[in-house]
Order: C-alpha cells, then structure tokens, then sequence
C-alpha cells in the first residue's frame, strides 16, 4: 500500500472531521422534529416567558461537544505535526 504523504494525511483528516462534525449538528439536534403525530395539536400561547432552564436542557451542548473534539484532535495535530518536523 502506497504511503501518503503528510499534507495528504492531514487533509483527509480533516475533512473526515468536518464531516463528521456537520453529520452531527444536522442529525444530532432535530432528532424529535422528524416525527410525526397522530393528530396535529394546537400549541397554547405562554402568557409569561420562561428564562428558567428546563430539566434535561441540552443548551451548550454544542460547546461542550466541540471542547471535546478539540481535546481529541488537538493532540493528533500535533503528534502528526512532530512526526512530519523530525524526519526533515
């Protein structure tokens, strides 16, 4: 098998994570609006705005999933960039 080059390793990583990364905001967080009900219901208006968070709020999660990722790609990065730095 033919070795790639270290460019090629890096953008085929990253495209891998792009991806990866739009796979899960378009079908991560609109789960529930795909389904469909029995019988459409009207939803009553609030007469107060609620600024309290709900139980189970899923508000920052986005945040928490991109610190995550950076933690795990940052270190890849870098390793691959060492490797690449090394052998010139």
């Amino acid at each position: 098998m033919k070795k790639l080059s270290s460019q090629s390793r890096t953008v085929i990583f990253l495209i891998t994570g792009l991806l990866l990364a739009f796979l899960s905001m378009a079908f991560g967080s609109g789960g529930t609006a795909h389904k469909k009900s029995a019988a459409p219901t009207a939803t009553p208006v609030p007469t107060e705005i609620d600024i309290t968070l709900e139980v189970g709020s899923t508000d920052g999660i986005l945040v928490w999933a991109v610190l995550i990722t950076l933690i795990i790609v940052i270190p890849a990065l870098w390793k691959l960039f060492l490797a690449t730095r090394k052998k010139k």
